[in-house]
């Protein structure tokens, strides 16, 4: 066994999210043998040999900055990076800027177990962008980045569908032009409501699959199904 995890309910108090949805991270974790679990002993993360013996094509379940220890399990290779850039009027509005403002963008290749698993834009608007200066990059998300300098994530607005992969992003992700990707498009704000953060994820579907927990909420004459966590 290596490295040591912390505690369920360190986890849950550091990424501010439930028990049982770091329980049900540490289960798929589990799952694809990157970490073990001893009861009454704790939790750790696997050996490479212990990895090794797993079957090839492994998948990633659920938000990629969820998985616990993310940067334990995955490597990220810088492809793009501008400091200064004029963003598209989605990414303007997405940030609430002006038409003239410009933000840090970096593309980034995220490989899970040496596959690609995915390719990450983000663009981050200045007041935060020193916070992920080139020479400070390395396997963490860039949010765990601006957690760390300081800065308090609140809520994130976020759409999932699927897209064409163009030239680029096909050969980054070892996949056919015009095959289906998942796309993940989020802005994450603060708890004034400022953007911090507006996130594209482009994922081989080959290698990852969206994982929420749900509950049936009937407490209305229209019940519906509601994210838990």
């Amino acid at each position: 066994m290596g490295k040591a995890m912390p505690s369920e309910m360190q986890l849950s108090s550091c990424y501010g999210v439930s028990r049982v949805t770091v329980r049900r991270a540490l289960e798929m974790l589990e799952s694809e043998g990157l970490i073990v679990r001893r009861h009454g002993v704790g939790t750790f993360v696997a050996s490479d040999q212990a990895q090794v013996q797993k079957p090839a094509g492994p998948t990633v379940s659920g938000l990629v900055e969820n998985l616990i220890s993310m940067g334990m399990t995955t490597t990220a290779e810088l492809l793009e990076f501008s400091a200064d850039m004029a963003p598209p009027a989605r990414v303007l509005q997405a940030l609430g800027l002006q038409h003239d403002d410009t933000v840090l963008r970096l593309v980034r290749l995220r490989r899970h177990q040496n596959l690609p698993l995915s390719v990450s834009t983000v663009y981050l608007p200045h007041s935060v962008s020193h916070l992920a200066a080139e020479h400070l990059l390395d396997d963490r998300p860039v949010i765990r980045m601006l957690e760390e300098g300081g800065v308090r994530p609140h809520r994130a607005e976020q759409t999932l569908s699927a897209v064409p992969a163009d030239d680029q992003v096909a050969n980054w992700l070892g996949l056919a032009v015009s095959s289906p990707v998942i796309r993940l498009r989020r802005t994450i704000l603060n708890d004034k409501g400022e953007p911090l953060e507006h996130y594209i994820g482009l994922y081989n579907p080959d290698h990852y699959e969206y994982h929420m927990m749900l509950t049936r909420d009937n407490s209305s004459s229209q019940p519906q199904w509601r994210h838990i966590g």
